[in-house]
């Protein structure tokens, strides 16, 4: 995959990519010097490709067939990783014709057909790496894959020709996040399991439940599930651990930004399909096990999307901007509803007065390829 790749190494992070679909070609976009950089790729050869995960300045892709490949941007350096019949809710796999596939799946007694484009949306529904690969040969890949409706976890060291499932108690896992080997799995509660990936097999360290904080069950009633959808993220910052929870509306009135149901058509007014309206953050206090609302992130600035989560110093990264969440579109299910939206919803969003702001000019509402924060050392 030398096609894929980026001659200049040293370009100060973090990184956005982002296509520029009129000149068919990637670049990514620096936030410290604010110059973009074209990546060497032919856009029209990855629009069918879905990026599910950018964690030590690698991506996990899936590609047009839909399966799993780990890939380093500036280097070129390839993995091809287990394919997507050996994902363990699976029984068997077959092509039945070109990008289609017929799968029986372990806990069903009959097959299904889907096109390799419903398997991309289906499958990985983020993916983390627990250490740089270029550094540790015994890099672990996990991911979060859907069940039925669930998101479960699952691994493979490099070389492995399969996926390994494994999970707890929790029943469906909502975000990941690495640190040292050590894997981080948000579930409801909220809840988070630890587990211990230096050996071969991984090992639950500890399970931190923590009551559900009263910000967080008032802020349900604000923002319903009706009208909003609320992912929640999980960010390690040094000795920290937040919560970040996105609200975003269903359907946002594009002039006055006021959020209402699919049917609320008024004269004069453009339906915008759904955007990030707001962000609550909350720390955990790890020896009461509470979570504590959070007013300010003072130096950080905190990254989130299909990328791992990450927390940086703006002291140590000149051009982010502090006590700010910086956001991309991870909406997958409705991303590619429709030709006219898709990718869009990004922005900075200040959580000290609540505003968004654009993170870089565009006009476009439809992005083939859904722009991917990339931060290399993290």
């Amino acid at each position: 995959m030398e096609f894929f790749k980026i001659s200049c190494f040293n370009i100060p992070s973090p990184l956005l990519m982002f296509p520029v679909q009129e000149e068919n070609k990637v670049c990514l976009f620096s936030l410290t010097n604010k110059r973009e950089y074209e990546l060497k790729v032919d856009l029209e050869k990855i629009q069918n490709w879905r990026f599910v995960g950018s964690s030590h300045g690698w991506l996990v892709i899936l590609n047009e067939k839909a399966d799993p490949i780990l890939l380093n941007i500036f280097s070129g350096i390839c993995h091809q990783l287990p394919g997507k019949e050996t994902f363990p809710h699976i029984d068997s796999m077959r092509e039945v014709e070109n990008e289609v596939f017929e799968i029986h799946y372990k806990s069903w007694n009959y097959s299904v057909t889907h096109s390799s484009e419903t398997l991309r949306q289906l499958s990985v529904v983020k993916a983390v790496l627990s250490s740089d690969p270029s550094c540790d040969a015994n890099c672990t890949v996990i991911v979060m894959y859907f069940v039925l409706g669930t998101s479960k976890l699952a691994f493979c060291r490099l070389g492995d020709s399969r996926w390994t499932g494994f999970g707890g108690e929790i029943q469906s896992y909502y975000d990941v996040v690495c640190k040292d080997n050590t894997l981080y799995a948000l579930g409801g509660g909220p809840s988070i399991e630890v587990w211990d990936f230096h050996e071969s097999t991984p090992t639950r360290k500890i399970v931190i439940q923590a009551p559900c904080p009263q910000e967080l069950k008032e802020a349900r009633q604000i923002y319903p599930s009706d009208l909003y959808s609320s992912p929640w993220y999980l960010v390690f910052s040094s000795c920290e651990m937040f919560l970040v929870v996105r609200y975003i509306g269903e359907f946002v009135r594009y002039d006055d930004g006021e959020v209402v149901y699919e049917g609320d058509t008024v004269t004069n007014y453009f339906i915008f399909p759904y955007r990030t309206i707001k962000f609550h953050v909350y720390k955990l206090d790890f020896d009461q096990k509470i979570w504590l609302p959070v007013e300010s992130l003072n130096d950080r600035a905190l990254f989130v999307g299909g990328n791992h989560s990450v927390s940086l110093s703006v002291k140590e990264h000149p051009g982010c901007k502090a006590n700010s969440i910086y956001f991309t579109d991870d909406y997958w299910v409705r991303m590619n509803e429709h030709d006219s939206y898709g990718g869009h919803d990004m922005g900075i969003f200040n959580l000290g007065d609540g505003s968004i702001e654009q993170l870089f000019d565009y006009d476009l509402q439809k992005f083939e390829l859904p722009p991917f924060w990339i931060v290399p050392n993290y």
